[in-house]
């Protein structure tokens, strides 16, 4: 495994830079320090070639104004919280909404995505590791406890990206991190590039969080006869064209649900979440986590435009699949399909998720 680090640019009064981590089959992943972002991820195709299959940005000022998240990091809490505020130990916490009038999305803006990390790097023959660390101290982020993250990044020579989350406190608190990767497995390479429509998915989940218009959480349903049984290929073009007739689909817009996830763990305690393949390119992705749902977003709301290249990334580019616990769960504990994951002094919350890249 390779290893390259460069800058990236200048962040207010400090640098930013990106670190490069090149596999002996020339498959390669980019991660800049600020927020943690994965910036670029090549991978084979069916007959060697590699190419990008994730949306990023060549300069780190992008990623300071990146209001779509592009490859960030997400936390303390990922995705909405209604009313951007929520009762946790005895206490009330209120945020100033960032996603319409009520609702906190993705932490507000003290969260995982906003900043600078520390990093340090270890490589070995066959894998690369990039462990990112920090403090988020409850003054800042509004969350409970003053927080310690420590996100390690695995790459590895079988082409597989891992992510690692440990977050401690110094008092009871809870979190649910994830990642904003943005995949298309065509490749970014492309003039013109693919919606992700053309490409199939797998979510093996039994059941979904359903939402209301403004992407809240209102319950679970079962998958069985509905857009969102994903559980043999689907090719998202087919359940998109459904939007008209379908609630769910027109709250929000297409595919922006969480799937509760159904199946064994294995003896990592990972279990196959998802899967998507793009039949053109021979390229496959399997994710695997430890978590208890997946966010399934076919980036309905995605245009951005990528200054280097002169190109925008637009509606439905790009797909996200972000492992976490189910959105608003803080306010839903207890019921099912709505885990809350707490952190307490000496028992920190520990989770993987990794991306697999395979060819047909």
């Amino acid at each position: 495994m390779k290893l390259h680090v460069e800058s990236f640019g200048r962040v207010g009064a400090g640098s930013a830079f990106l670190y490069t981590l090149t596999n002996a089959s020339g498959a390669y992943v980019r991660i800049t320090d600020y927020s943690g972002a994965v910036v670029a991820l090549g991978v084979p195709d069916k007959k060697g070639r590699v190419d990008g299959v994730v949306a990023g940005f060549r300069d780190v000022k992008q990623y300071v104004k990146n209001d779509g998240y592009l490859g960030a990091l997400i936390g303390p809490v990922g995705n909405r919280i209604a009313g951007a505020a929520f009762d946790f130990g005895g206490a009330h916490y209120a945020f100033t909404p960032n996603e319409g009038s009520s609702t906190l999305l993705h932490s507000g803006d003290f969260g995982f995505h906003a900043g600078l990390w520390d990093v340090s790097c270890e490589v070995a023959e066959t894998e690369g590791r990039l462990v990112l660390t920090r403090d988020f101290p409850e003054e800042k982020t509004g969350f409970p406890g003053n927080l310690k993250a420590t996100v390690t990044y695995t790459f590895t020579d079988a082409n597989a990206l891992s992510i690692h989350y440990h977050i401690e406190s110094d008092k009871p608190s809870f979190a649910s991190p994830t990642n904003h990767t943005y995949f298309n497995l065509a490749g970014f390479g492309m003039k013109s590039l693919p919606e992700v429509g053309r490409q199939k998915i797998e979510i093996f989940a039994d059941r979904y969080t359903t939402i209301d218009e403004k992407s809240i959480p209102t319950g679970t349903a079962d998958v069985t006869g509905t857009p969102f049984d994903l559980r043999a290929p689907v090719k998202i073009a087919d359940g998109l064209a459904l939007e008209a007739e379908n609630e769910q689909l027109k709250n929000g817009q297409g595919y922006d649900h969480n799937f509760i996830l159904s199946g064994e763990k294995d003896e990592n305690g990972l279990r196959l979440a998802a899967r998507v393949t793009d039949e053109r390119t021979g390229r496959v992705m399997k994710v695997f986590t430890d978590m208890p749902g997946v966010q399934f977003y076919s980036g309905n709301f995605l245009n951005r435009y990528n200054a280097a290249e002169h190109r925008y990334y637009k509606k439905r580019m790009a797909l996200c699949l972000e492992t976490q616990c189910a959105p608003d769960s803080v306010h839903h504990a207890g019921e099912n399909g709505f885990d809350v994951m707490t952190i307490e002094p000496g028992r920190p919350l520990d989770s993987t998720t990794v991306y697999q890249f395979e060819t047909l």
